[in-house]
């Protein structure tokens, strides 16, 4: 993924699907997301989710 221009905004997250960035406060730390974002790829729907052939890149 290639950063083309800074929006302030986490690309590819929707920051209302994640708890954490909907309630964003300014004590939390980049730590706090990463482990948000782990307990929901850890999630049994998302487990049971395919995963992308090799070498696809993610696309609107």
């Amino acid at each position: 993924m290639t950063l083309t221009r800074w929006t302030g905004m986490i690309i590819v997250v929707d920051p209302r699907a994640i708890s954490v960035l909907a309630k964003w406060q300014n004590s939390y730390s980049i730590k706090v997301v990463l482990q948000e974002l782990r307990r929901l790829m850890m999630s049994k729907e998302n487990m049971k989710l395919p995963q992308p052939p090799e070498g696809q890149c993610y696309s609107n």
